[in-house]
């Protein structure tokens, strides 16, 4: 829906406001990839001596990408410092992690420590000057200006309470007589929550500050956002989205929501938008119906490597033209050793991923390069086979990577593998937390991935007993997406 573009105009234009005080921002995000990104998109815009990227000490350089450089400050031994201190304090935007962020209160430049370093300042002075048996008309200004006038954090839904908490505080100042700081935070609440991997800490933590505000009372609406807290469901943001859309003027409300999308065929949004967003998504592109000759070629050779499922009700309903694929596969799933946060158990499919194989050698061959596509698993045994499957066949530069490591990513062709296909072993996974079975902000991210084209293979036997993929089979079946095996 654009947020990061959004974002960056948001700051190029407070930049731009007039005003008696000199506009800062500090740019936050969880993740440095995130970070990254939005300095290589502001850098286009700002110079060197406006834009400055801060990374801790230890971080080393060779995980930096080489165009950030530029905009960081290194010493005599390669690693990253902190400029002089008149450079940093004319910065006008600073680039961060939210843990990074840690550093302004080690250094003193927090708006609060530098009001109480301008204030022992004029102290001082005035002591000099009454000492001196002289006389000061009028005041002394700024005393009480904020350096940093304003915090945007993108990903917020994606960083824990506590990560949030220390851009904050570096921004806030709690003197009754400072210049407040206008705080923006950017995220979708609907897709990843922050990883929390004690299960006895997720009940706390795995709910972001920017979801916790959102149910807070609000002038002139509900007595919460979402209404009084209820029991959780699988759709816990139902009633803020709900509310949300329904408000004629989002410039009188705190909340504002994003809802034309930017990217890829409209068709890829029915799903997401009926499950996850009320229908209120829309696309910026004119029609459904079109085709890019290369795309309706690859579907045809995908389609053309298994038999259409329910053919006799898709006769009229077929969209050829939709960039949507789902093939049925019945596998098998197998316990893999693979260290992870949880332990050492991991699930893989043979029969999926042989299944990938092949479709990603079909797609090769019509032409599509290889570092367009992104295939995502729910397991990391998964990952791992496939990775192996796809290196043996001289197939190693596709990405292959966990949902996870989808977030905030796009690929122009994505292919997901639920794996699972036990139905006995879906509990263990929703109380670890693990798998696409009732993770409905996991399936949110692997759905809306795509831009050209998304192919999703699973077991449809066990996914027609999950809510939000009942429904997913019931759009394949219905406009003739659903080849391989069929439910029953």
């Amino acid at each position: 829906t654009g947020k990061t573009k959004t974002l960056l105009v948001s700051i190029l234009r407070t930049l731009e406001m007039e005003g008696d005080h000199k506009k800062r921002i500090l740019v936050c995000t969880p993740s440095h990839t995130a970070a990254d990104v939005l300095t290589r998109r502001l850098g286009q815009y700002l110079s060197s001596k406006q834009l400055f990227r801060m990374y801790e000490a230890e971080r080393p350089v060779e995980m930096v990408p080489a165009e950030m450089l530029q905009f960081t400050r290194q010493g005599a031994q390669g690693g990253f410092t902190l400029p002089l201190i008149e450079d940093f304090l004319a910065f006008q935007v600073i680039v961060c992690t939210c843990s990074d962020a840690h550093i302004f209160n080690q250094a003193g430049f927090s708006n609060r420590l530098l009001r109480v370093r301008r204030n022992c300042l004029a102290t001082y002075i005035q002591s000099q000057i009454q000492r001196s048996h002289l006389k000061m008309s009028g005041e002394i200004l700024g005393l009480q200006e904020t350096h940093f006038t304003h915090l945007f954090i993108d990903e917020a839904a994606q960083a824990t309470e506590p990560e949030t908490l220390i851009p904050l505080s570096v921004v806030v100042d709690d003197e009754p007589n400072s210049v407040k700081v206008e705080i923006a935070l950017a995220g979708d609440p609907r897709q990843l929550s922050p990883n929390i991997y004690s299960r006895w800490a997720a009940d706390g933590l795995q709910t972001s500050i920017l979801e916790r505000l959102l149910r807070l009372p609000s002038l002139g609406g509900r007595s919460h956002l979402m209404g009084p807290p209820t029991s959780s469901t699988w759709t816990t943001m139902d009633e803020l989205i709900e509310y949300s859309f329904q408000r004629e003027d989002d410039h009188k409300h705190l909340s504002v929501f994003l809802t034309m999308s930017y990217r890829g065929h409209p068709s890829l949004l029915i799903v997401p938008s009926k499950l996850f967003y009320f229908d209120k998504l829309r696309s910026i592109h004119p029609t459904i119906n079109n085709c890019e000759d290369k795309w309706c070629s690859v579907m045809r050779e995908i389609e053309s490597m298994s038999k259409i499922a329910y053919p006799d009700d898709v006769t009229r309903t077929k969209q050829a033209s939709w960039p949507i694929h789902f093939r049925g596969v019945i596998g098998h799933d197998l316990s893999v050793a693979v260290e992870s946060f949880w332990g050492s158990n991991s699930w893989s499919n043979e029969q999926e991923a042989g299944e990938i194989l092949q479709i990603v050698q079909t797609m090769v061959r019509e032409g599509v390069s290889t570092q367009s596509i992104g295939i995502m698993a729910a397991f990391r045994a998964q990952v791992l086979l496939i990775r192996r499957l796809l290196r043996s066949h001289d197939l190693g530069a596709v990405n292959v990577g966990m949902v996870e490591d989808y977030q905030s990513v796009e690929r122009e062709v994505i292919v997901l593998s639920l794996t699972r296909s036990n139905e006995s072993f879906v509990p263990f996974d929703i109380s670890r937390r693990v798998g696409l079975y009732m993770q409905p902000k996991r399936v949110n991210v692997a759905l809306t991935r795509a831009e050209k084209l998304l192919i999703v293979v699973g077991n449809p036997k066990l996914m027609k007993k999950d809510k939000l993929w009942g429904e997913f089979l019931l759009f394949c079946r219905h406009y003739g997406c659903w080849y391989g095996e069929v439910d029953s």
